[in-house]
């Protein structure tokens, strides 16, 4: 018998030697195939290392948090995203969202909880809604959520579906308030489009950095005239012009979002401390659980083709209906 108990000892150690073997060559392709997806370069093998460290224990918080989700304990799951590298502060010092002021100019107040709104809508489902961007580095989530407001307006209105330029409202927003790749709110670009009007994003491409603004309102595709603001903590508003009106600018709290690979992500730490400017494009339910259907900017890699589903209805989580706004076209 102790001859058996030894030999199942060392059975056991060699089982689990094999384990950590198998765990850290999974670690490893799991390593090579995220650089290889994502486009990652480190600066030196140190650098490297240190990133690998870091996406190692992001497996870990994923795998558990996946354990939970199994379980029907969570409604959402994770999985590696392009922010897979990163540690939580430092994923949460790229989101570069500013809360608006109380300017009112050119804005109007209006009522729309007494609206009917439909019990569903996804505005992707009556082409207004254009293509997933990709901010890439650029804290300039806040000139995309502006431009996919008016890009879906525009096109409501017109049934023409254009693609606007980011790169034109970073370079040449700064007078208006806003800080290029470095923060800046929907409030602000929509000033400067009243104002100037916006080119198109074939004439002025998306570069990820700040550049000298070289707008020609000679090229512009658009204007509009006004912009809406909507009833600060609102959710039975937002739902009734997300349903009547198209897709709405709005801003949220998105600390949570790095790994979100799909779901309804519902987390009650999320706070009110808006940190990131995205575009709800719809709303519904899914297994019982309501949410926002919220179009991002990181890319169709990201979230459901780079999209998320908010929990709604649950006190305004993650602030989500606390700045909403929307363009007059």
């Amino acid at each position: 018998f102790a001859v058996l108990r030894k030999n199942k000892m060392k059975f056991l150690v060699v089982f689990a030697a094999l384990i950590l073997v198998i765990s850290a060559a999974s670690d490893r392709d799991q390593w090579l195939q995220f650089k290889e997806k994502y486009g990652k370069d480190y600066r030196d093998l140190k650098e490297e290392q240190r990133r690998f460290s870091i996406f190692k224990d992001n497996l870990v918080t994923i795998q558990e948090h996946n354990e939970k989700y199994a379980k029907g304990e969570t409604s959402y799951y994770m999985g590696v995203t392009p922010f897979a590298d990163l540690t939580p502060s430092e994923f949460r010092s790229t989101l570069n969202y500013s809360r608006p002021t109380s300017n009112l100019k050119l804005k109007s107040l209006v009522d729309l909880d007494a609206v009917a709104a439909p019990s569903s809508i996804d505005w992707r489902d009556k082409g207004v809604v254009s293509e997933v961007k990709n901010q890439g580095s650029c804290g300039g989530c806040w000139a995309f959520s502006a431009t996919g407001a008016m890009e879906s307006a525009y096109a409501i209105k017109t049934g023409k579906l254009l693609s606007l330029s980011e790169q034109n409202l970073l370079d040449c927003t700064t007078g208006y308030g806003n800080a290029g790749c470095n923060g800046g709110t929907v409030d602000y670009s929509f000033d400067y489009v009243i104002d100037n009007g916006i080119e198109s994003e074939s004439d002025y491409p998306f570069q990820g950095v700040d550049g000298s603004c070289s707008y020609s309102q000679s090229r512009s595709a658009l204007q509009i005239s006004s912009y809406v603001c909507l009833t600060y903590d609102s959710e039975s508003e937002l739902q009734s012009a997300v349903g009547t009106i198209g897709p709405i600018s709005v801003s949220l709290d998105a600390d949570g979002y790095q790994f979100y690979s799909g779901g309804v992500y519902d987390d009650s730490s999320c706070t009110w401390n808006v940190n990131h400017g995205v575009l709800v494009v719809g709303y519904g339910e899914e297994s019982g659980s309501q949410y926002w259907l919220v179009k991002n900017s990181w890319g169709a890699s990201w979230g459901e083709n780079g999209y998320i589903k908010m929990a709604r209805n649950k006190s305004n989580q993650c602030g989500i209906a606390l700045w909403g706004v929307y363009p007059v076209i």
